[in-house]
């Protein structure tokens, strides 16, 4: 006891031994009075009595009298949890969870997490590369680890499978790691009282970090499986015509919007083909193309006719109580014996189409209609036009016209520009013709924000 300060040196010892920090209690004259065990395994030529001076940024506590407490973190561990916490996929922290406990707390470490089938994988890592390995779920060393009935096992010996330790390896710890799985960190040597604290403690941290990462990844896999329903199809091959696309949703991150294409050859040879836009932006939008573009397909089977079609999917999409309108515009395709096709087409409120003829001339295709998906009473009109060979029709979403100049925000690509671009597309083919219109709208915009970008171009043969 110290009474100059009243200090009781049992009582910091008790209270320090069970701090991760390595902690001192140094006297006026600059003795050290208390050392933890994390203090004596990081520092362990300085003992109690011994003069006081380390060279490592730490905290000072002033205990009065001259007399200060000072706490150095571990900052191996520390920087080890900042790498965990770094965010990536289960596989990508699985790596880093053994390729850490590897550098700091053993010579060899395994990861054995749940797999699917009733599987287990097995992470291993020695210095080098990681490795996995999966295995039907036995590991019978380790098996009240895995099932949560033991928060630390020492392992004598770990046996045949696919531990991969060397036999010349003395001892094994082991601590849980999440749900049904377990760290491994073998040693040639045995273990002192602050590594096995330390192996606690990030076994803790790398649970929490493999636990997120995998929600993650799950999370990841079905927003990928429900996107990949809401992106366009490929282009199919319909006789008569060759097909191309341009799609730029706003939200590039997401790869899909409100804007849609679909084609759908029929075994006669005749094919029904649209290019919508749902009102709105982003998930919402894109959610409810795709109840578009599925209730049309299905219709489409029983119904040809662009203009009662239109007022089919009207009906449906309002008993769906949806909120959203859309416009779009549906044609039928048939091919024609001597070249060309014949379009028949009906428009739901969307832009009209336009046809660039061979010569280069550019008409409009007027199809009026209301938009679809709210209003009960609707009309619609149907129109008809042959493509002879070469001449191509473009259907557009409004996310062309309407995006505004990069050097003035006010100013629309428009029409009659749009128009223009086609006219310089003169005996292109239909890949060329969307590729230059999409590269003239992008340099119009000069990436700054913009709607969704959808055309379709059908080009005779």
């Amino acid at each position: 006891m110290s009474s100059a300060v009243g200090i009781d040196l049992d009582g910091w010892q008790r209270l320090v031994d069970g701090l991760r920090e390595a902690v001192f209690v140094v006297d006026a004259a600059g003795v050290v009075r208390v050392r933890n065990a994390a203090a004596a395994d990081r520092f362990p030529r300085l003992g109690v009595g011994g003069q006081f001076d380390v060279h490592v940024a730490g905290r000072r506590h002033d205990l009065g009298d001259g007399w200060s407490a000072w706490y150095f973190a571990d900052s191996t561990l520390d920087h080890a949890h900042l790498r965990l916490a770094g965010g990536g996929s289960r596989d990508l922290t699985l790596k880093t969870i053994v390729q850490l406990a590897a550098e700091l707390l053993g010579e060899h470490c395994v990861a054995v997490v749940p797999a699917t089938r009733d599987r287990l994988e097995w992470w291993r890592c020695d210095g080098g590369e990681p490795t996995v390995t999966r295995t039907p779920r036995r590991a019978s060393e380790i098996s009240e680890v895995l099932t949560g009935t033991s928060s630390l096992m020492r392992i004598t010996s770990l046996g045949e499978g696919s531990w991969g330790v060397p036999e010349d390896f003395g001892c094994a710890l082991a601590v849980p790691l999440g749900v049904g799985g377990a760290l491994v960190v073998a040693r040639k040597g045995d273990f002192a009282p602050n590594d096995v604290e330390r192996i606690r403690l990030f076994g803790k941290h790398a649970a929490v970090a493999l636990e997120s990462a995998s929600k993650l990844t799950e999370q990841q896999r079905t927003i990928e499986v429900l996107r990949s329903a809401l992106l366009p199809l490929p282009l199919p091959e319909v006789r008569g015509v060759t097909l191309a696309s341009v799609f730029i949703p706003a939200h590039q991150r997401a790869l899909v919007g409100g804007d849609f294409y679909d084609v759908h050859p029929r075994t006669d040879g005749s094919a029904t083909f649209v290019l919508g836009d749902v009102c709105g932006h982003g998930l919402e939008a894109a959610v409810h193309s795709g109840r578009v573009r599925q209730s049309l397909q299905a219709l489409s089977l029983v119904e040809t006719n662009p203009v009662r079609l239109l007022h089919l999917l009207n009906t449906s999409l309002r008993a769906t109580g949806s909120k959203l309108f859309t416009t779009l515009v549906v044609g039928e395709l048939v091919p024609l014996a001597n070249g060309g096709a014949r379009l028949s087409l009906a428009s739901g409120g969307h832009p009209a189409p336009l046809v660039l003829r061979a010569d280069g001339t550019v008409d409009e295709v007027s199809a009026t209609g209301a938009i679809v998906g709210i209003l009960a009473d609707v009309r619609f009109s149907g129109e008809q036009v042959t493509l002879a060979p070469g001449d191509t029709l473009v259907l557009y979403s409004d996310g062309f016209t309407e995006a505004r100049a990069h050097t003035n925000r006010t100013e629309l690509f428009g029409e009659q520009r749009l128009r223009a671009v086609l006219k310089e597309c003169k005996g292109q083919s239909a890949e060329e013709i969307a590729r230059h219109c999409e590269r003239a709208v992008l340099r119009w915009l000069d990436r700054d924000d913009h709607d969704d970008l959808a055309l379709l171009a059908v080009q005779a043969v």
